[in-house]
């Protein structure tokens, strides 16, 4: 708050009203990540400035607070139905690659978008090797979301580790984050050796579809790409 920077965001929870009053006070916007209608609702009464909508296809943790269990609503499925019931700007997230997804997601409600394994393979990611060569073979079906990597459901490439976790006869993970922390050393192993079998490789549904350039490049070729398709 007294670093006063233009927007906080939030995921997994929402900010109490003391934190959030403080927040208006500074003239900070809110983004509140979402993934269902209940929490989209939720936020907005909760003072969000915009939503985060967050869809299944997304990599990495679901930012899911309303219930334990994830509800995985598809973006694409999710964001019109949360733009025809708040009244706040939207950001879509998940699955978001290309100019033809970033495109969908505007005709559906969306004021913005936000991409994440799309930026992976740029060289400002700087991720292990092993994880940038597996995102490029990546398809939708080579993701799974699991818990086996810190107790919070999370999107990630399926490898030999989460293959054998999600066995019928497996431990059930911890809560988050105990099992980040049980998980560590074998995580860290997996960087250090750069191997994408025991590594935690969070990743999108649409990870085929990342470019190898430079993220600064990438982004203003989406974004001319995208004004060509609404010409």
């Amino acid at each position: 708050l007294e670093a006063r920077p233009h927007v906080i965001s939030s995921i997994m929870g929402l900010y109490e009203p003391a934190f959030v009053k403080k927040m208006k006070r500074q003239g900070i916007k809110w983004f509140a990540t979402v993934t269902s209608v209940t929490e989209a609702l939720m936020a907005q009464q909760a003072g969000a400035d915009a939503l985060v909508v967050q869809g299944s296809e997304a990599g990495g943790h679901r930012g899911n607070f309303y219930s334990d269990y994830d509800q995985s609503s598809g973006l694409m499925a999710l964001l019109p139905v949360i733009s025809d019931v708040v009244n706040l700007p939207l950001i879509a997230t998940g699955g978001i690659a290309d100019s033809r997804s970033i495109s969908a997601a505007i005709l559906l409600g969306a004021s913005a978008v936000q991409i994440g394994t799309g930026l992976l393979r740029t060289p400002e990611a700087a991720i292990k090797s092993a994880w940038a060569d597996a995102i490029k073979v990546t398809r939708p079906e080579d993701t799974i979301i699991t818990r086996a990597f810190s107790g919070k459901p999370g999107r990630a490439i399926r490898n030999l580790y989460t293959d054998a976790a999600h066995k019928k006869d497996s431990p059930i993970p911890t809560p988050y984050p105990v099992q980040r922390a049980l998980t560590e050393g074998m995580r860290s192993n997996a960087s250090d050796k750069n191997k994408i079998d025991n590594m935690q490789a969070w990743t999108g549904q649409a990870a085929s579809l990342a470019k190898d350039m430079n993220a600064r490049d990438l982004v203003t070729s989406l974004w001319s790409e995208v004004e060509n398709k609404f010409r």
